[in-house]
């Protein structure tokens, strides 16, 4: 049979043993009841420390921000500002230049107008003259016509010796006078067509005149609304 140990070696190694192990189970109690006893105050404390820093370093740090956004709304605004006051200026600068364009040419169309106003009135009153003349021109033929039926009237008494002339000389003077009233109605057709000329003169200016007319009231009108709209934009700028 194999070798059998001895007794006592045998009650001294459970002996050793069992001393082992009750220091273990000793060391394990010892080590869980510390454990228990003693929980993990320090984190717990160390937390609200922490939030209360963070909060002092927010409450700290946020009122040094809020003047330096403030700062930099107002630069916002005040640039802003310069730059819808700069835009409203260019804006009456630009209404007032349109208003003085449109005044140039209304001035200048108004002048148009009376130029061909007084042209108009200067062919007329030509015409007027020329009619005039060959008013007169038309009264003399009117008379030389009746020195000629008078000479008539005296031919045909001449055969019965009632005037001193002879009915040669009649004749002679009844041609001269037909001649001269011929002339003189020569006279007034001419006057009358020259006459006729400068009123048909006068009505083309008198047409370019209310044309122009017209154009320089369209014009006005355009200069005082773009003038007006300056005025109300200096008015809502102040």
């Amino acid at each position: 049979m194999g070798t059998q140990e001895d007794p006592s070696k045998r009650k001294e190694f459970q002996k050793r043993t069992d001393a082992d192990i009750d220091s273990f189970l000793a060391r394990t109690e010892f080590s869980k009841t510390s454990s228990q006893q003693q929980p993990a105050k320090p984190a717990v404390e160390q937390a609200p420390a922490k939030t209360e820093s963070a909060k002092t370093t927010t409450a700290v740090a946020a009122p040094a921000k809020e003047p330096a956004e403030q700062d930099q709304e107002d630069q916002i605004r005040a640039a802003r500002a310069s730059r819808a006051e700069r835009e409203a200026y260019q804006d009456v600068a630009v209404l007032r230049k349109k208003a003085h364009a449109f005044g140039h040419k209304a001035a200048k169309l108004f002048h148009k107008y009376k130029a061909n106003e007084a042209r108009a009135q200067r062919c007329s009153e030509k015409a007027v003259a020329f009619r005039e003349k060959g008013a007169v021109h038309k009264d003399r033929a009117k008379d030389y016509k009746e020195r000629s039926k008078q000479y008539e009237a005296e031919l045909s008494g001449a055969a019965t010796g009632k005037t001193e002339l002879s009915p040669e000389a009649l004749r002679t003077k009844m041609a001269q006078m037909e001649r001269k009233a011929a002339k003189e109605e020569e006279v007034v057709r001419k006057n009358e067509s020259k006459a006729a000329a400068q009123s048909a003169k006068a009505a083309k200016f008198r047409t370019k005149a209310a044309k122009f007319l017209e154009q320089n009231k369209l014009f006005e009108n355009e200069s005082r609304m773009y003038a007006k709209r300056a005025d109300n934009l200096e008015k809502a700028g102040t």
